[in-house]
Formats: structure tokens, sequence, C-alpha cells
């Protein structure tokens, strides 16, 4: 069964997680993505590990490297650039999370690049992006999300009369600049391939992807309170606005556990309070000051005089927005998501059964499927460059030179 992508092919010198994040989606999609690595990188097999005597194998590059090829090249020498040079010839798309110039220094830009192959995309997703004051600094997802406005809004939300008291920020439980700078690549490389089907000389274009600017246009409510009125001082939506409220919000449970509500619309709100058996709160949805922490304070009372799965029982009857608080080892068993077939599991050669995340892109025609296990740093090699004519002797020295 042919998938969306199958005729693409996706050279990925991305490390650590958004880049690899990005490109497995596109694998899972049928692109046929080929790492190109350095083993000699620190960084390439992350813990945790899946093991079996002797045998290890990084958990996390289970999910982010199935379904891809890897060959390793040392692109700081001529020849390896050559083996580059000659897989650009067949290649649809460049993706590559360097600082920017890096790739001008190892002479594999944009640039140098499509005028091998016009029809090259190059893709690359740094935290910056390629221009502006920051555009060399290091940085990893705390940084972009810092800046962006996530990380300030990600607070305890203000109590009334407590204004001046200390909410420092929370670190969000995952990386949301990473993940979603690595959908938004994923989007731009889309539309890049769409675009060069329509022009009639079929050729490429550069993507620029900054994990900063993806964090700060994932934030459209703020923005729209920005405009409108300044917000900027001491007070941000995320902290003070809609995560304020009695109706937003996360609430203990009897038995030390949690419930996330989300009763926003009115209708919600109201069969919230008759779910509780507080029809008296029906009208006090949108109270502000001493009587909003009033409401709260009820609505928190209410949800303590019983367990989470009594009230989970309890609400079935009512339209709603109430769901259980998880964490990850209870959501892999969750019905909802076993239903949607999120977790697959994979008959391992070495280490048998094992367990791996599926993708959230359900096709009706063309389904995605995990067709192959994560390589090990060079799995590939030698059927790679056999496919580029390269012969046994061939293969030979450049592994004796180093260049592979």
């Amino acid at each position: 069964m042919n998938l969306p992508l199958d005729k693409i092919t996706i050279l990925d010198l991305s490390r650590m997680l958004p880049g690899p994040y990005c490109t497995m989606i596109l694998s899972d999609l049928g692109a046929e993505v080929i790492r190109v690595e350095d083993p000699n990188y620190p960084y390439s097999d992350l813990p945790p590990f899946f093991q079996k005597g002797k045998y290890r194998e990084s958990a996390f590059n289970s999910v982010l490297m199935r379904n891809k090829k890897s060959i390793t090249l040392n692109l700081k020498k001529e020849k390896a650039r050559e083996v580059f040079y000659d897989l650009i010839k067949r290649a649809d798309v460049v993706f590559d999370t360097f600082r920017p110039k890096v790739m001008e220094k190892l002479k594999i830009d944009y640039n140098t690049l499509s005028s091998i192959n016009p029809s090259i995309i190059c893709c690359s997703m740094t935290g910056y992006g390629q221009y502006g004051p920051y555009e060399q600094q290091a940085g990893h997802d705390i940084n972009y999300i810092g800046i962006s406005g996530i990380l300030d809004a990600t607070r305890e939300r203000t109590v009334f009369g407590k204004e001046d008291q200390e909410r420092p920020p929370i670190i969000p439980g995952f990386s949301s600049a990473d993940i979603g700078g690595a959908l938004v690549a994923a989007i731009g490389i889309f539309s890049a391939l769409f675009e060069r089907e329509q022009n009639p000389e079929r050729r490429g274009q550069f993507v620029d992807i900054s994990m900063t600017d993806s964090v700060f246009f994932f934030q459209p409510i703020v923005a729209a309170y920005k405009f409108v009125r300044d917000l900027s001082e001491k007070k941000a939506w995320g902290s003070g606005g809609v995560g304020g409220s009695p109706y937003y919000g996360v609430y203990k449970t009897k038995d030390d556990k949690y419930l996330a509500v989300g009763a926003i619309e009115m209708k919600f709100w109201h069969a919230l309070c008759e779910g509780l058996g507080r029809k008296d709160l029906k009208g006090k949805q949108w109270t502000q000051g001493a009587e909003k922490e009033k409401v709260i304070g009820e609505v928190k009372n209410e949800f303590l005089k019983k367990t989470q799965a009594e009230w989970l029982e309890n609400f079935e009857n009512y339209d709603t927005c109430v769901s259980p608080v998880k964490n990850f080892r209870e959501a892999c068993e969750d019905p909802q998501i076993l239903a949607r077939n999120m977790i697959v599991k994979m008959d391992h050669p070495i280490l048998g059964e094992i367990q791996n995340l599926a993708s959230p892109i359900k096709l009706s025609r063309t389904p995605t499927k995990i067709r192959s296990f994560a390589p090990k740093i060079g799995q590939n090699t030698e059927e790679i460059l056999r496919t580029l004519n390269y012969t046994d002797e061939d293969i030979q020295n450049l592994r004796k030179n180093k260049i592979v």
C-alpha cells in the first residue's frame, strides 16, 4: 500500500529531540528519511534503554528514529561532501537543526545544494531562526518558552487579595517549543513540497523555522487581549485569565487525585453545577474579586466529598467538560488512547515484544505504519552507497580514509 510521501527522500542532519521528531512524522507518512550522522556525536544514544543480556538499545531512539535509515559521513572532509552531493541529486528535502552559518561552513547550504539540484527543499529549524539578534545564541526549550511568554504564563493562578504573593513560573511537563517547532517545520516542508509541484520549473526553496517563533505563535488568545488592551505589566492571560476561574481549573478529590474542569461555555458550567449538586452557583460563573474566590472555594469543597472514580461516574450523566488528570502510565491504559491504537506492540528481533507510539495522523485510505525499527548509527551506510553506484572497493576506501 502506498503512503502519502512514498516517493519523497529526506536527508536528515538533525539531532536531539526537535528535528528527529519532525522527520519521524514525515517517515511515518512514507518518506524515505536518511539520517546523515556523525558517529562521534556524544548524545546520539540517549537513555532510557531496552536491554536483553549484553544488548541494549535506546528506547528514545526506538520512537524517534523508526522508519529511517542511517549513513555516517564526516562532512568536514571534501570526499564526504561529494557523497552528500550525490545524495542531493536524488533527494527532495534536506533538514537540519544547526545554528545559522554552520551549513555554509560545511558547504552544504541551500545556495550550494540548489545549484546541484534546483528542486531541493532545505528546511533549517533553529532556536531563533536565521536572522535577528539572537540567531547565534545557544538555547533549549526552556529558553524559547521563556522569551516567547509561555513560561511566564505557566504559574499558579492569582488569588484575589494575594496579588503580591510570589508565583514563580513552572516548567511545563513537556518540551513545547521542541515539539511545537517540529510540527510547524513539518507543515513548512509539506507546503514547500506542494508548491514545488505547482510551479512549472519544480524549483525548491528554503524553509526557515524558529522554535521561538513557533511557540510565540501558539498564543492567539493572549495576543488578542494584548492587542486590545495592554496586559504586559504584571498580568498575563495564562496566569490570571481562564486558568484563574472557577469553571476552568484542576480540582482535588477525596482520594488525593485530580479532575480537570473546562466548563467554559455557559451550558457546560450549568451542567457542572447540577452535577455537583450546586444549582445555586449557576449564576456565578463570571464573578470576580472576592466573590470569585468564594465560588472557587465552594467548588473545591464539593470535589473533596467524593473520590475521582465516584465523580467520573457521577458526571457520566452530565454533558460537561470533566476529565481525570492522569500520569503517562495511566494515560497508556486509558480506553480512548487504546481505542485510537496510539500504542503499538512490535516484535523486535533481539528484544522481543516492545512498545512504541503510533502516529496521531489517521488516514482512511493510506494509514501510517511503523515499517522498520530504528537503525543503529551507520547501519545503512553500505546499502545507501550502493544505490549511488559505489563499488565495494570504493566503500572500503571511504572507510579506510574515515569518510564514512
